[in-house]
């Protein structure tokens, strides 16, 4: 195999998330409680941009077909609840906002910082470029997200008192980001994502720098001229 699963997973190592700034801060105690709203937004901004790039790569996936487009519609329908069977993760943070002082307006007219608007531009270039980096390069991401999003409900509940019904999306994304994460690895072994190693490699290497910047984002809207993270 080329591209193996350790060899993707390796990327991660640029980027630990749990090492970010923004995370640090939150699970030590050192923001406010406003600041974490002020952070929230700009995630609401993301993943409703984000929710567009998941869909539009599920049709991609189609020209495919097989298993390939039944794991990437999986995905997309257990993300974005296409199939209507809850809220999705946009629909949760939108929740969490209205029910702690922001308006639906506030949210209409938001923009993003300079760092999220960067990482916005790399996630839709990464899902340009075809569906399965889209999948594989996200669901990378998903895997080690899983293990960080059980650790930020908690700070958000115990340390910031807020409800456990404002922080559930942290506390659905955990189990749901680690089988995102496993389907998108069972992606990287098929063939067709072997004959396409090296734009599966970079896709996976921009996703985690997407998410850098993401996160470099949330915290410029906390704390302004934070700056952005180089990593390790």
């Amino acid at each position: 195999m080329g591209l193996t699963r350790s060899d993707a997973l390796k990327y991660y190592d640029q980027w630990p998330f749990e090492r970010h700034p923004l995370w640090t801060a939150v699970l030590e105690r050192r923001l406010t409680k406003e600041q974490i709203i002020l952070a929230e937004i700009q995630h609401y901004l993301r993943s409703n941009v984000g929710r567009l790039y998941r869909e539009r790569a599920a049709i991609s996936a189609r020209l495919i077909g097989g298993e390939l487009f039944e794991l990437l519609d999986q995905t997309a329908r257990e993300e974005c609840q296409l199939d209507e069977s809850g809220p999705s993760h946009v629909d949760l943070i939108r929740s969490f906002l209205l029910a702690n002082g922001v308006t639906q307006r506030e949210l209409d007219v938001a923009v993003p910082t300079p760092a999220n608007a960067a990482a916005m531009a790399l996630y839709k270039d990464i899902a340009d470029r075809g569906p399965l980096q889209h999948m594989i390069g996200a669901g990378c991401v998903e895997f080690f997200y899983s293990k960080l999003s059980p650790q930020i409900f908690s700070a958000y509940v115990d340390l910031y008192g807020f409800t456990a019904e404002d922080a559930k999306t942290y506390e659905l994304h955990g189990p749901m980001d680690a089988q995102h994460g496993e389907r998108a690895l069972k992606v990287l072994e098929t063939t067709l994502a072997q004959a396409m190693e090296h734009e599966i490699a970079v896709a996976v290497r921009d996703a985690f720098a997407a998410t850098s910047l993401h996160y470099d984002g949330m915290l410029q809207a906390a704390i302004p001229n934070s700056g952005y993270w180089s990593g390790e």
